[in-house]
């Protein structure tokens, strides 16, 4: 991919997809540097790599023998000093999703698609190609234990598995053969215009398959089958008699894997796997970081954190954990994230929180909001709003005040999941830490 580079420059090289990217530059022999804002576990494995990572966004990161820049989305475009300098010198620069669709178009790829359970089934899938003896080159968007606690596994095979993010269609950069949707519920409406809109740019990807290639779909979603209708090659669809008859033991809990490990292998099987190597794959999978990620136990408490942000993600997770630990409590610490989607999904998350003895709310994670979102809802509204469906519901307010309320009523037995796609997952690293007696839980 990278063989007419020499020095490849990373803007935003923390980032669960782009370090992936630095990862196989490395793999390469290409000199790595790159930039982020803080430090992460994706900073220190590309470290660990021999890629040089400095703090901050500062124009000199970017020296004279750079030949390639590769840079996040997430930066701002318009005033980051690495990219303008780049600009000036006419280095050649691509985003994050421009790189990785080149190198998708150099293999024979399977996209994982769908609102959620992308990262799981993609890990998934991985795995079984690899227990199959094809040698993938695998992308994930989370750390994985089976891959060193890295977010890819590099192969030498034909086939690469990678997780298809739909956020400003950013998915249609890839070049894939074939394809999992999982589901299609209607996110990103900060991007989006409506749910329509949101459907078709499943339909465009969709579009994108060869008639040689394949699709797995979940049978069950309607816009999923809407989707698959853009297709006119081999088509898999999932419903709940199959995943009953697979009978997966996995090592995951929660029904929604069990639907996750069936999609995995039924696109696994077309890519030509053996049934028996895939299915051990499968059931080898021991999960990926902060999704049902157990950090550990603090005075008898189990402290567990995942991604969960969307409604349906938030009930179909609570609902694996009040299966796994029937007999415990269960408190949910769920910081929402983007006020614009607070908002625009407001009725689903009412009720998303059945399965939670109680619920904390703490103030809201921006991301890409505006003020007038910000006038729509805060973190009290949405507290009042789970009020009317669930008999205990707080504001936590910031990170002390919820730590203050976990010290008052966890006690031990219970189990605490923090949730959401912002900075929550901090506390729950502190929380399992103990640092200090100001998180320390009876």
């Amino acid at each position: 991919m990278f063989r007419n580079y020499h020095h490849i420059h990373f803007i935003g090289i923390g980032g669960s997809g782009i370090s992936a990217l630095a990862h196989l530059a490395l793999a390469e022999g290409k000199r790595v540097t790159g930039s982020d804002g803080g430090e992460s576990l994706f900073t220190h494995a590309v470290r660990e790599a021999g890629g040089e990572v400095m703090m901050g966004h500062h124009a000199d990161h970017v020296s004279n023998d750079v030949d390639l820049v590769i840079y996040t989305e997430a930066i701002d475009k318009t005033n980051n000093p690495e990219l303008e300098v780049s600009n000036d010198r006419r280095i050649k620069t691509m985003t994050y999703f421009q790189a990785l669709g080149e190198f998708s178009a150099t293999k024979k790829t399977i996209v994982v698609a769908g609102t959620h359970g992308k990262t799981t089934t993609t890990a998934m899938l991985g795995l079984a190609l690899i227990k199959a003896g094809m040698d993938p080159t695998v992308i994930v968007g989370s750390a994985v234990p089976a891959f060193g606690g890295k977010n890819l596994s590099i192969g030498i095979g034909d086939w690469l598995v990678v997780e298809a993010c739909e956020y400003r269609r950013s998915f249609l950069n890839l070049h894939p053969f074939g394809a999992i949707v999982l589901n299609c519920e209607p996110d990103h409406l900060d991007y989006y215009k409506d749910e329509a809109d949101y459907v078709d740019a499943f339909c465009e990807l969709i579009r994108r398959l060869p008639s040689e290639g394949f699709l797995v779909g979940n049978g069950t979603d309607e816009n999923v089958r809407r989707v698959a209708n853009e297709f006119v090659g081999k088509t898999v669809f999932v419903a709940e008699e199959m995943v009953d008859k697979m009978n997966f033991h996995l090592q995951v809990p929660g029904a929604f894997n069990r639907w996750n490990a069936t999609h995995a292998y039924t696109a696994a099987e077309l890519a030509g796997g053996d049934a028996m190597r895939i299915r051990q794959g499968i059931e080898d999978f021991k999960g990926t970081s902060r999704r049902m990620e157990v950090k550990g136990e603090t005075n008898g408490i189990t402290i567990i954190d995942d991604y969960g942000h969307h409604p349906t993600e938030v009930k179909a997770t609570l609902g694996a954990l009040k299966e796994h630990y029937p007999n415990r409590r269960l408190i949910c610490v769920f910081q929402p994230h983007q006020y614009s989607r607070t908002h625009e999904l407001l009725a689903g998350f009412k009720t998303a929180f059945g399965d939670a003895t109680k619920v904390i709310i703490p103030n809201i994670y921006a991301a890409r909001d505006t003020e007038e979102d910000k006038a729509k809802i805060n973190a009290e509204m949405l507290v009042k709003a789970i009020g009317e469906h669930h008999p205990d519901v707080v504001w936590g307010k910031d990170f002390e005040t919820t730590v203050a309320l976990l010290q008052k009523e966890a006690k031990p037995g219970d189990v605490i999941v923090t949730m959401g796609a912002g900075n929550i997952t901090q506390l729950s690293t502190l929380l399992c830490e103990n640092k200090d007696h100001e998180i320390s839980l009876h």
